[in-house]
């Protein structure tokens, strides 16, 4: 990865994970994230480990309906949203209702998934963190929204640092993708930031 308004998706760039690709997008420009040749004439391939530091997270889980299915790269708002999980967002012109709570759309059940087949919720869940690359710290701060199939392996990883003491902005965690899975990622320890850092 070599290239703040706060920790909400649309702030600043973000990191797409289309079709398990990183990209930095930045309004209607994408740029691929890709690892230079290992030698003189081979190809760069898609960068395959994101090494970055996780600077903020939005403390309490998003939330985002959309009513048409949602297709990765379109630009279009969602329905209603609510960065703090506990109401919509003041500008969400169609709220679904008062509280995320009691919404007929985040209730288990109120969708089915294209991809398990079971049941789930209409109004997805997901994390949002506000990143700087490890490889140069003096670059714009980015967006990396963490989707629903991936907030467990999130947990764990936090959990794995709190319970050794560890806050995740004092180290860079390494990114990378589950190959057995679209869209999914994993978070690993790399090395903790040096005192200049």
């Amino acid at each position: 990865l070599v290239k703040g308004g706060g920790v909400r998706a649309g702030g600043f760039p973000t990191i797409s994970i289309k079709a398990n690709r990183f990209a930095i997008k930045d309004g209607d420009e994408t740029q691929a994230l890709m690892t230079p040749p290992a030698a003189p004439g081979q190809p760069a391939l898609p960068m395959g480990c994101l090494e970055v530091v996780v600077v903020d997270a939005n403390p309490a889980l998003s939330h985002t309906y959309y009513e048409d299915e949602w297709v990765e790269g379109e630009n279009k708002e969602p329905n209603c949203r609510s960065a703090n999980g506990v109401t919509p967002d003041a500008d969400v012109a169609t709220k679904q209702a008062a509280v995320c709570a009691i919404c007929p759309k985040y209730a288990w059940g109120s969708a089915i998934s294209k991809l398990s087949g079971k049941p789930v919720r209409a109004c997805h869940d997901s994390k949002q963190l506000a990143i700087l690359s490890a490889g140069d710290l003096a670059y714009k701060m980015l967006g990396l929204q963490i989707k629903a199939g991936s907030l467990g392996n999130w947990g764990k990883y936090i959990q794995a640092l709190s319970g050794r003491g560890y806050g995740v902005s004092t180290l860079v965690t390494n990114v990378t993708f589950d190959q057995t899975s679209n869209g999914v990622l994993q978070f690993t320890f790399n090395r903790f930031l040096t005192e200049a850092e």
